[in-house]
């Protein structure tokens, strides 16, 4: 009776997960996922680089120190296209909403060593990713690694009153191409197609910003530039379909 039941067991667990088998990530599989992305941005900048002098609002010779800089974090949404080439390997877009970030900074003229916000900028971050799915296509738990390349580029950037000062003619910041680390997993849900996804991802990216401060009373003013770096932590979570 006690063999009959632990065959019994057996037969239902094989057949447990032949039925999540059909359904899990497979070779030749497409798959969407959309949800809810908390974006974490680390900013550092150089400091500003220029000839002649700018009016702060007296005259300053450049480069101009900036003390610190940071950005605020925020959340959005995210939409994930997909692709599986085999059972272990894929290919994914990210393409979602651009988040809207505040940009502070500390300069010892400008805000007297404070902290004080200087303008935001929406970030537009596609990322093109190969995953690594580890586990074989039977488990309903598959975690995986990532890596890839983002091309960022900062649209309608905004100066408060602080930043008008330190660029009265507005300023822009260059497009640039970046790196991308990530980790995640999937988790199939029973004889459906969908499944729950989470991830967590690294984007670097160095870029430049250029401030039209062009005050100074020669014909021709300076015209600042600084490199910035910018690091985003990206933690998604959401429900994706295969197809």
């Amino acid at each position: 009776m006690v063999q009959s039941r632990i065959v019994a067991s057996i037969v239902l667990g094989v057949s447990l997960l032949s039925a999540s088998s059909a359904w899990a990530l497979k070779s030749g599989d497409n798959f969407v996922a959309a949800g809810v992305a908390y974006v974490s941005p680390d900013i550092s900048a150089d400091n500003l680089s220029y000839g002649g002098n700018v009016y702060l609002p007296t005259p300053v010779p450049g480069p101009l120190a900036i003390q610190s800089a940071s950005a605020s974090g925020t959340t959005t949404g995210a939409l994930i296209l997909g692709h599986m080439y085999t059972d272990n390997l894929g290919l994914v877009l990210d393409i979602g909403l651009p988040p809207k970030t505040n940009i502070s900074m500390s300069q010892s003229i400008l805000t007297r060593g404070t902290v004080q916000e200087i303008g935001s900028v929406k970030l537009w971050s596609p990322m093109l990713v190969g995953r690594y799915y580890f586990m074989d296509a039977a488990s309903a738990f598959r975690p995986y690694l990532g890596a890839g390349v983002t091309y960022t580029a900062f649209k309608s950037l905004s100066l408060s009153s602080v930043g008008q000062s330190l660029a009265p003619n507005g300023a822009n910041i260059d497009s640039a191409w970046g790196w991308v680390v990530s980790g995640g997993f999937n988790y199939d849900i029973s004889n459906t197609n969908y499944f729950l996804t989470g991830s967590l991802t690294y984007i670097d990216t160095k870029t430049t910003m250029h401030v039209n401060n062009l005050v100074d009373p020669a014909p021709v003013g300076p015209s600042s530039t600084t490199n910035l770096k910018l690091g985003n932590t990206i933690t998604f979570l959401g429900v994706g379909y295969r197809f």
